[in-house]
């Protein structure tokens, strides 16, 4: 590549392909001139599509929320107010429906947890693997037990529902950060290769 070309383009951290420069995205939570991660349009629109509605998705180098404006990313930086489903004053995630973060996954996605004390089986419509320091521990936090404790204990979410999390919503501790990167690297090629085939067609 020559020195022209490399000034008027950069390496995508997602994608990991040479993009123009004029398709570089600062994201708004994180991103400076001199980020080491840099990220494409591209790659922050698949994101996107990929996340809670197709609306929401998560920044790849923080992991702050973020949503599309105008062809821009924007995070939520609202005033924290009371979140319509645990009523806890907290930011607002999903200012659609008036939820903060966890409600908001926990109305996504409701898994099912094991018990530490009477090991039933739950369903729980909060995202307690959040709270998990790996796949296999129990959380910290606790959540009430309507089996045989009746007492608040703590959980962990059950292997069959471990396998449905969303890569972009496994916590970082799990170590599943550059699975959840190549999952959007490859729907990219998957991408670029279809947009390739439709050119051969339209030739």
């Amino acid at each position: 590549m020559s020195d022209a070309a490399e000034a008027s383009s950069f390496m995508c951290s997602v994608c990991q392909q040479n993009v123009p420069l004029a398709d570089k995205v600062t994201m708004p939570c994180c991103g400076t001139n001199s980020s080491t991660v840099q990220l494409c349009r591209s790659c922050i629109e698949t994101i996107v599509q990929n996340g809670i509605r197709s609306s929401i998705g998560r920044c790849p180098a923080c992991r702050s929320y973020f949503v599309m404006q105008r062809g821009l990313p924007v995070t939520q930086t609202s005033v924290p107010r009371k979140c319509m489903r645990c009523c806890q004053v907290r930011e607002i995630t999903d200012p659609s429906l008036e939820l903060c973060s966890a409600c908001m996954l926990g109305t996504e996605y409701s898994f099912r947890y094991e018990c530490n004390r009477c090991h039933s089986v739950q369903a729980i419509p909060h995202p307690m693997w959040l709270y998990q320091p790996t796949p296999s521990t129990f959380t910290g936090a606790t959540w009430a037990c309507h089996h045989e404790c009746k007492d608040y204990t703590n959980w962990r979410i059950v292997p069959d529902d471990q396998k449905r999390v969303p890569l972009d919503h496994i916590p970082e501790e799990w170590g599943m950060n550059e699975k959840w990167l190549a999952a959007i690297r490859k729907q990219r090629e998957k991408q670029a290769a279809g947009s390739d085939h439709s050119d051969d067609m339209d030739d």
